[in-house]
């Protein structure tokens, strides 16, 4: 049990900490719910070990909730509310209660659950610690369940010193990047916005009226930030530090954002639902290079896969075989690194993303980021499709600027991947489409 954070909250007192569409929150304020929580529900559910499903977004109910949760030594499982989707979930993880929260309050429903979450690889934590599941996206197959030591994980947040720098919150409660923010933020006793939207231009306005220091956030996120306020960027004159991650990043996107926003220090981050977030620094400004800097993370590179063995290293999946990790603890993330000088690591993107154009192989990222310095491109993505005499071609789903004339667009496109590119790497098919998706279903048309 990690009593210290509770403390921590009664020490910063009446200092923000959380501000939404819900109104601002202090951390006396979340101090109060959490001990609320505590004795609400220790008189439903008594000391004996159950499983909570926590369904809502991000709010002080919900940071409550795990908070309680922890110090209670149950399991919670934060849920963005999807229907049959989290349906499906609480029934994978035999949820004995639901918590639906909202701003700051909550309902309660106790919920027959029948069977028992069991590891497949029979690993357990302790006793006395809390657990926590979050699920995969799923983009590659059904989500997997994974079980993190909530204990553990929040013990590492203890060494955070005190600051008062305003963090915006974008990913989700339900994913280990946006808990990590909510956690190490608080624990530092920073105030943490929460935005109604994720859409580029409210984001905007909500740094402005905030004055937001810190951003977590994915290159594409930033890309889109970057067009939406192309006319307006003194909107952004609050921000002090960017970190990036969840995705490789462009070096044409790097070089724009250092352009534009020349007072705003870029990191960028490394982490994974399996291993928890990694201390990472960027040795040099204008490189996507990074270092990992943890003392709590040993790694390695095989067959230019990068290996991890951390301190936040998840249990077990509770749903699917444990067979990216070793016997001896290590996790095969299933990313391509190239290395650099003095122990640097370049991230390329996921193995099964490798496109293989008869024998020579590349990886979508290098063609993303040419593609993406062409004017008039909002957003790209890269991928290979069959083809009969070489395996796989290159093509890519284009997202136009408004206004933009796709033909004269795509000859640009074409030219520019020409004289930049080896001819393998070029893409024999551009597609005009809405938005970048997947499963491709919003497609316009191809050429």
């Amino acid at each position: 049990m990690n009593f210290w954070l509770h403390e921590r909250f009664k020490k910063f007192n009446t200092k923000p900490a959380l501000v939404g569409t819900w109104g601002e929150f202090s951390y006396a304020d979340l101090a109060n719910l959490t001990e609320k929580i505590e004795s609400e529900f220790s008189s439903l559910a008594g000391k004996d070990f159950t499983t909570i499903g926590l369904v809502g977004d991000c709010c002080p109910a919900s940071v409550a909730w795990m908070i309680a949760a922890e110090r209670l030594q149950h399991w919670v499982v934060p849920l963005v509310d999807h229907a049959q989707e989290t349906a499906d979930k609480l029934n994978q993880i035999h949820a004995q209660w639901v918590v639906i929260t909202e701003g700051s309050t909550w309902k309660i429903y106790p919920r027959a659950a029948v069977g028992k979450l069991e590891l497949s690889n029979n690993q357990s934590i302790p006793v006395s610690h809390a657990g926590l599941v979050l699920f995969s996206s799923g983009t590659s197959g059904n989500p997997k369940a994974m079980l993190q030591d909530l204990s553990n994980l929040l013990s590492t947040y203890e060494s955070r010193h005190e600051n008062s720098l305003v963090i915006l919150s974008l990913l989700g409660f339900d994913h280990i990047g946006g808990i990590n923010t909510i956690l190490g933020g608080l624990a530092a006793g920073s105030l943490i916005v929460i935005p109604e939207s994720r859409a580029p231009d409210q984001v905007a306005d909500v740094i402005k009226k905030h004055h937001v220091a810190i951003l977590p956030a994915t290159p594409t996120f930033l890309n889109l930030l970057l067009l939406a306020t192309f006319d307006r960027l003194a909107d952004l004159a609050s921000l002090r530090l960017i970190t990036y991650g969840t995705e490789p990043m462009p070096e044409a996107l790097l070089a724009r954002l250092h352009q534009v926003l020349p007072s705003v220090r870029l990191i960028q981050t490394f982490g994974t639902t399996e291993t928890g977030i990694l201390k990472t620094e960027s040795p040099e400004v204008d490189s996507n290079f990074l270092r990992i800097n943890d003392p709590n993370v040993e790694w390695k590179i095989v067959n230019d896969e990068l290996w991890l063995k951390t301190r936040t290293q998840i249990r077990g999946y509770l749903n699917a075989s444990n067979e990216k990790f070793t016997d001896d603890g290590w996790f095969m993330t299933g990313d391509k690194v190239e290395v650099g000088p003095n122990d640097t690591l370049r991230i390329l993107g996921r193995s099964g993303e490798m496109i293989n154009v008869g024998g020579q192989k590349l990886m979508p990222t290098e063609v993303e980021s040419v593609i993406l310095s062409v004017p008039g491109v909002v957003d790209c993505r890269v991928f290979g499709e069959k083809n009969a005499m070489v395996g796989q071609t290159v093509a890519a789903d284009i997202i136009p600027q408004a206004g933009q004339n796709w033909e004269t667009l795509r000859a640009l496109i074409r030219q520019t991947c020409r004289q930049t590119l080896s001819t393998y790497k070029v893409p024999t098919r551009l597609n005009l489409v809405t938005a970048i998706s997947t499963n491709r279903l919003k497609k316009q048309r191809t050429s």
